[in-house]
């Protein structure tokens, strides 16, 4: 036989075998009671690939989760942006009104303190201080303009601050009773004894002069005795915190006193203006 021959005779058989093949599986479905079945060939695919199919379900559904929480975490930081923004706004805000309470209290304590006392007084405002470590001064913004003088008493509503040592037109210089040129006559509020306070530069006074048998104990009151021309009598002083025996020959002893006053955060005082002023009750 020819070669050709022998190649179409192949080409035949393949073509009759593919076709025989092609109508088998048509038959097949078309006999099937179930229309929807995908018969014998499609049951082999489906099984190959369904393995595959099956991982890129997975792998979508992974990605469908990931976007949706890298949304929710974006979210989430602008919210939490957003909180602390209004959280440091009323932390401020409730700085703020601290402050104004503060302040209104000081005020309202002032102003209960002129009221009970006949003196006519004025309030200033603290706006500077003496950074020296030997001197204890503090600037306030009340002066000569507003009836000032040398020598006036200067107080808080918790007790004695100083007095005047220099004016101007609308501010004076107050020397505070911390300053070691500073001396107060002052008395036991308990017991009556007598003694001067001296400053030291620091945020204790000393007390000197007090007879040798005085009774003085720690928790005592010192208040001014009104001895001398500044102090008026009865001005809160501070506190005894320490008394020193005498020893020997000794004829007086001494005691430490805290300042009744917040000498170190003053912001708001009276000054005492001695000007016309009365015998305090």
């Amino acid at each position: 036989m020819p070669p050709n021959f022998q190649i179409h005779r192949r080409r035949l058989v393949l073509f009759i075998l593919l076709g025989s093949l092609a109508l088998g599986v048509l038959t097949g479905q078309v006999r099937s009671a179930d229309r929807r079945r995908i018969g014998w060939m499609g049951t082999v695919a489906e099984g190959a690939l369904a393995p595959a199919s099956r991982g890129l379900s997975r792998m979508s559904d992974a990605l469908a989760h990931s976007w949706s929480l890298l949304r929710e975490i974006g979210t989430l930081r602008q919210e939490n942006a957003r909180l602390a923004a209004e959280v440091a706004r009323l932390r401020q805000e409730n700085a703020q009104l601290r402050g104004a309470a503060q302040e209104n209290a000081q005020l309202r304590a002032l102003l209960a303190f002129k009221r009970e006392h006949t003196y006519r007084a004025v309030s200033a405002r603290v706006i500077g201080r003496d950074p020296s470590h030997w001197f204890s001064t503090i600037l306030v913004d009340r002066g000569a303009a507003d009836g000032v003088q040398r020598n006036d008493p200067v107080v808080t509503s918790d007790g004695l601050v100083g007095h005047v040592i220099e004016t101007g037109g609308t501010w004076a210089r107050v020397l505070l009773i911390l300053d070691p040129r500073s001396a107060v006559g002052v008395a036991v509020e308990r017991s009556r004894e007598a003694g001067v306070t001296q400053g030291q530069g620091t945020a204790v006074v000393r007390v000197k002069y007090l007879s040798r048998d005085a009774d003085v104990q720690p928790g005592d009151q010192v208040i001014s005795s009104g001895l001398g021309q500044i102090y008026p009598r009865g001005l809160p002083v501070g506190t005894v915190t320490r008394v020193n025996r005498p020893t020997g020959q000794t004829l007086f002893q001494e005691a430490l006193i805290k300042p009744a006053a917040g000498l170190n955060h003053l912001e708001d005082v009276l000054i005492l203006l001695r000007s016309g002023a009365e015998v305090p009750r």
